[in-house]
C-alpha cells in the first residue's frame, strides 16, 4: 500500500562497544526521510530548496552506510585481535610448561644423586651401622630414603607430561582456536555480505525513487502549466484544442506518478528489509561471534 504520510526522520547510527571484544551495530532501525518533492512542493518549497533537501538524504544515506562499513571491518578486526591474544596465552602456557618440564627433570635428578649418594654411603659404612635397625628412629631413615626414591620417579613423570603431553595438547587448543576464528570469520562475513547486499539493493531502489519522483515533479509542473494557460483561453474552440494536450499531460503524469508510488514502496519495502538482515546481525550473529561455543 503506498503510505500517505512517510516516516521522516534523521538517520542515526550509533556504535556501543561491547566488553567482549565485539564491536556491534545497535539493533535500531535504519531510517531515511522518504517525504516526495511532490509533498514538499505542495508545501511551497522552492525547487532549489527541494534539490538540495533531496541532495542532503542520498549524502546521509552515505554516511549511513560508511559507518556500517566501518562498524563491520572493526568487528572483524576484533576477531583477529582476540586471536592473537588468545595464541599469545597459549603460547605464554606452552613455555611455562616447557620450563617446568626442565626444573621437574632437574630436581628428579637431584634427588637421585642424593638417594644413590646416600645408599653409597650406608653400603659403605655397613659394619659401623649394623645396630642401626634395633633402633626405631632407623625405619624414619629408611623411610625417607625410600621415600627419595619414590619422588624421583614421580618427577620424572612429571618432567615428561609437561614437557610431551602438555605440549602436544596446546599445541590441539592453538589449533581448535584457530579452526574458531575461521569459522566466526566465516559466519561474520557470510552476514556482513548480505547486510551490505541489501544496502546495495537499498542505494539502488533510492536512485529509481528519486529518479521517478523527479519526473513526477516535471510531469506536474508541465500539467499545471498548460491548465493555467487553458483558463486563460476565451475561446471555446481553443479550449477544446487545449484539452487534447491536458489529457496528453494528465496521462503522462498519472503514468509517472503510479511509477513514483511504486518505486517508493519498492524503496520503503527495501529499507525494512535492511533493517531486518542488521536486528538479526545483532541479535543472532553477534552473540555467536562473542559466544564461540555455539559455533
Amino acid at each position: 500500500c503506498i503510505m500517505d504520510k512517510p516516516p521522516s526522520s534523521s538517520p542515526i547510527i550509533s556504535s556501543p562497544i561491547l566488553p567482549l571484544t565485539i564491536i556491534p551495530l545497535q539493533p535500531s532501525t535504519l531510517t531515511i526521510s522518504v517525504s516526495t518533492p511532490l509533498e514538499r512542493l505542495q508545501n511551497n518549497e522552492k525547487p532549489e530548496k527541494l534539490y538540495k533537501k533531496e541532495k542532503q538524504i542520498l549524502l546521509e544515506f552515505d554516511l549511513i552506510v560508511k559507518d556500517i562499513r566501518y562498524q563491520l571491518n572493526e568487528q572483524l578486526k576484533c576477531l583477529e585481535q582476540r586471536l592473537e591474544t588468545q595464541l599469545s596465552i597459549v603460547s605464554d602456557i606452552q613455555d611455562y610448561f616447557k620450563r617446568r618440564a626442565e626444573v621437574e627433570l632437574d630436581y628428579a635428578k637431584n634427588l637421585d644423586n642424593l638417594y644413590k649418594q646416600t645408599y653409597q654411603r650406608h653400603k659403605a659404612q655397613k659394619a659401623r651401622r649394623e645396630t642401626w635397625v634395633l633402633h626405631s628412629v632407623y625405619k624414619l631413615w629408611d623411610n625417607i630414603v625410600q621415600d627419595t626414591r619414590t619422588h624421583v620417579k614421580y618427577h620424572t613423570v612429571m618432567s615428561d607430561i609437561c614437557g610431551k603431553y602438555m605440549s602436544d595438547k596446546f599445541n590441539e587448543i592453538a589449533d581448535d582456536t584457530r579452526r574458531m576464528f575461521g569459522k566466526c570469520k566465516s559466519v561474520g562475513q557470510a552476514s556482513h555480505d548480505e547486510i551490505f547486499k541489501v544496502l546495495n539493493e537499498l542505494q539502488s531502489t533510492m536512485k529509481t525513487y528519486h529518479q521517478y519522483q523527479s519526473e513526477s515533479k516535471q510531469a506536474e509542473q508541465k500539467l499545471r502549466q498548460i491548465q493555467q494557460q487553458m483558463t486563460k483561453l476565451k475561446s471555446v474552440k481553443k479550449q477544446k484544442s487545449m484539452e487534447k494536450r491536458v489529457e496528453k499531460r494528465q496521462m503522462k503524469y498519472t503514468e509517472t506518478k503510479v511509477k513514483a508510488f511504486k518505486a517508493r514502496n519498492d524503496y520503503l519495502l527495501t529499507i525494512e528489509s535492511v533493517n531486518a538482515a542488521l536486528t538479526k546481525y545483532c541479535t543472532d550473529d553477534v552473540p555467536d561471534l562473542i559466544d564461540v561455543k555455539k559455533i
